[in-house]
């Protein structure tokens, strides 16, 4: 019999990197307001899950990593299946999308319509949905921590940042100071090393909500 929770958030990422990034974030996020989390193993599911204890609350959450923005529009069968289907509907649920644009032309409100709106819809039993959302990739977001980057790597700010977007910026420092950069699992440690309040603070992608609704 699954656990009775009175409410869950349902994370819908883009690729391994932003589930790295968002599980450090609410990882800082517990520290700073004396929370824990913990994992759930779900012999019968692949899903990635989670319990959070803030104060007397117990909450639910949940990951679903997609690997490429054209899968997120078609998450709702996941939602509605694995989530709200799964825990009954005394679970009220967040839903944070989690995903950076590939097109910086675009403005955000393209995310309103056409699939977009069809997710939505597909989403309507959650309580909320929060677009966690830019026109940034998730390396721009981390970036902002220069010099956190800087010491992670062993060099000296200020530095020279080449290429469009983050993740080519980052490539870029790296190579030109004799390291790889890596995606997925591989960057968790440069993204423990970061400071996610500066990270916070920089606003690129409205992290403050994912503290607001959580904690």
């Amino acid at each position: 019999m699954e656990k009775a929770f009175k409410s869950g958030s349902a994370f819908i990422l883009e690729g391994d990197t932003e589930k790295e990034f968002y599980y450090s974030l609410l990882e800082y996020l517990c520290r700073k307001h004396g929370a824990t989390l913990s994992r759930i193993v779900e012999t019968s599911s692949p899903d990635i899950s989670y319990e959070l204890h803030v104060g007397d609350d117990v909450s639910l959450l949940k990951f679903n990593v997609v690997n490429t923005i054209t899968q997120v529009p078609r998450t709702g069968k996941w939602f509605n299946s694995q989530c709200v289907g799964k825990y009954g509907p005394r679970v009220k649920w967040n839903v944070f999308l989690c995903y950076d644009k590939d097109d910086y032309k675009e403005d955000i409100s393209k995310f309103y319509e056409g699939d977009w709106a069809i997710l939505r819809e597909s989403l309507k039993k959650a309580k909320q949905i929060v677009d966690v959302a830019a026109a940034a990739d998730i390396e721009d977001v981390m970036l902002q921590d220069i010099n956190g980057i800087c010491e992670f790597i062993g060099c000296e700010p200020p530095v020279t940042l080449r290429g469009g977007k983050g993740k080519i910026k980052l490539k870029n420092l790296f190579k030109d100071h004799g390291h790889y950069y890596h995606e997925g699992k591989r960057a968790k440690k440069l993204i423990d090393s970061l400071d996610m309040e500066v990270l916070i603070k920089g606003n690129i992608v409205p992290l403050k909500e994912i503290e607001r609704v959580l904690f």
